[in-house]
């Protein structure tokens, strides 16, 4: 698509620029009268598809699906067509025709086998693991799921190893099996630092407050829960994920006998999700409501929504596939593996056979790209726990640490979209960047908050380039983003001491953060 791509920069189009609905007008624009070849419209009407998503046109994201199809063509073009496979899978899953979403991911699975693509196989899998949840069967899902065991270390995308560990914890908290969910929880923690979907991230949490109620722990879940929101919301402008919160929220209040703000809670999401949803997630906030409603003592109002529940639940299963999820599709799986290995092993031995300089060459950027910020391009949190205190810190005497916070960061994304979220953290790194000496370290350490590392012992000379750099970011115009918006900062300041473990160091910082936060942000306090 570079060669798309590239004549849309030429005409000066800034997609970044766009809002949803733009964007959407945009993608069809391009399909009927921009693109030049068959694939460059399909893969027009694949990014349509997604923005109709976003204004829950269901219907339409697929129909935009079947056409790009049509289009393609087997022999160039099986990464758009896995795409769209993967995507008419999740479409159909979404509007609950259960049956087509099966046949999608069965197309995802052979091709994905045929052409040796381990992750577009991996995800057909869990898609396949997902609608036995659906269906109420996790142990049959979590079959599934464990099929990928052996496969799992071959995944090479952080946000997909992510989620095939969420899935698998998702079963296993539904199984009751709780030790290994706390074990995968464990690695999930590591690998969300890696993840750039807010989506998982927010799932790490929520799977944590699930397995601290299932330990009857309601009020510490429920603590995590409230303190999560209130700090990270704005990655909970996802209506599934925002009824996922929901619901958790309510069982742990219903544990605390307080099923009356229970109620009051799914009863909104009750509203907000029929706008968009269909039969499964409301029968889940149907069986909720009942709960909260019983623990009130209101049977009566109790038992209707476990009627209506009910009545969904039949509506699944009338429409559900559940013959073609048994023995028979697990053993097609174990084949089906047999192949994919074979298959990858053979494009590996070409792919060996063809190794040049430049391909080393990119091997080595790959490796420089690990420690880096795929937006921002400053270092990452995964340079800070590697290389800098593992290879740097020995060597060096005495260091500054800075944490930066972009204050109000979730009404830049809520008022602007989350596009302009990302045009402000890049100018804020590079803002950063150029306000340091060249000896010193700039890099993102996840979401909106920023440290520079000055390897010096001189507190004031700290002081001094942190007041520069909250100066220089207060002073920048930023109209040409955010129109007559400004955007300021709160940094807290520390000297590491004594050659102290760097958690320490950074402990402080954080709390001195927190207190040019208290104290009114956009201002410098040391620690």
């Amino acid at each position: 698509m570079d060669s798309l791509l590239n004549r849309i920069a030429e005409n000066n189009i800034n997609l970044l620029k766009l809002n949803t609905h733009q964007c959407l007008e945009f993608w069809l624009y391009i399909v009927d009268n921009f693109a030049e070849t068959k694939t460059e419209k399909a893969y027009a009407l694949l990014m349509s598809s997604e923005y109709e998503v976003e204004f829950n046109n269901l219907t339409n994201s697929i129909k935009h699906l079947h056409r790009a199809l049509l289009l393609l063509d087997p022999s160039k073009d099986i990464e758009l067509m896995l795409q769209i496979y993967s995507a008419l899978s999740y479409r159909y899953t979404d509007i609950g025709q259960y049956q087509k979403a099966l046949k999608y991911l069965h197309s995802l699975s052979e091709l994905a086998v045929e052409y040796g693509d381990n992750e577009f196989y991996i995800q057909a899998i869990l898609g396949i693991g997902n609608l036995c949840s659906i269906y109420g069967d996790h142990l049959k899902a979590l079959r599934y799921y464990q099929k990928l065991e052996a496969l799992s270390n071959s995944i090479n995308s952080n946000n997909l190893s992510l989620r095939y560990r969420l899935y698998m914890i998702a079963c296993l908290l539904d199984l009751k099996r709780l030790s290994k969910a706390k074990e995968l929880l464990d690695e999930c923690y590591a690998l969300k630092y890696v993840s750039d979907d807010p989506q998982l991230t927010a799932q790490v949490l929520l799977y944590s407050a699930k397995l601290l109620r299932l330990k009857n722990q309601p009020e510490t879940a429920l603590n995590l829960l409230i303190q999560y929101r209130q700090e990270y919301s704005d990655q909970h402008s996802f209506p599934w994920l925002n009824k996922l919160f929901a619901v958790e929220s309510a069982y742990c209040l219903i544990k605390q006998q307080r099923g009356e703000i229970a109620d009051v809670i799914i009863s909104h999401q009750l509203k907000r999700t029929i706008k968009y949803s269909y039969g499964y997630y409301i029968r889940q906030l149907l069986e909720v409501k009942s709960d909260a409603l019983a623990s009130c003592k209101n049977f009566a109002l109790a038992l209707e929504c476990e009627k209506k529940a009910q009545q969904l639940t039949v509506e699944i299963i009338k429409n559900f596939p559940i013959n073609e999820l048994g023995g028979h599709s697990l053993r097609r799986l174990t084949r089906l593996e047999l192949q994919l290995r074979l298959n990858i092993s053979e494009t590996e031995n070409l792919k060996l056979k063809k190794v040049s300089d430049q391909q080393k060459d990119t091997v080595a950027k790959l490796q420089q790209d690990v420690f880096h910020d795929s937006l921002t391009k400053l270092y990452n949190r995964r340079w800070f726990e590697s290389t800098f205190i593992k290879e740097i810190l020995p060597t060096i005497k005495h260091y500054q640490l800075l944490v930066i916070d972009i204050d109000d960061f979730k009404s830049i994304n809520d008022e602007y979209s989350h596009l302009k979220g990302d045009i402000v953290l890049k100018l804020v790194g590079k803002i950063l960047q150029n306000s340091v000496s060249p000896s010193h370290y700039t890099l993102r350490y996840g979401g909106e908050e920023f440290l520079i590392i000055i390897p010096s012992g001189d507190l004031e000379h700290g002081k001094k380039i942190a007041e520069q750099c909250r100066s220089e970011i207060a002073n920048y115009d930023w109209r040409d983003t955010l129109k007559d918006r400004s955007i300021t900062v709160s940094i807290g300041l520390t000297l590491n001491r004594n050659k102290e473990d760097h958690k320490a160091t950074f402990l402080r910082a954080d709390k001195a953060l927190y207190q040019a936060k208290r104290s009114g942000k956009n201002k410098v306090c040391s620690y």
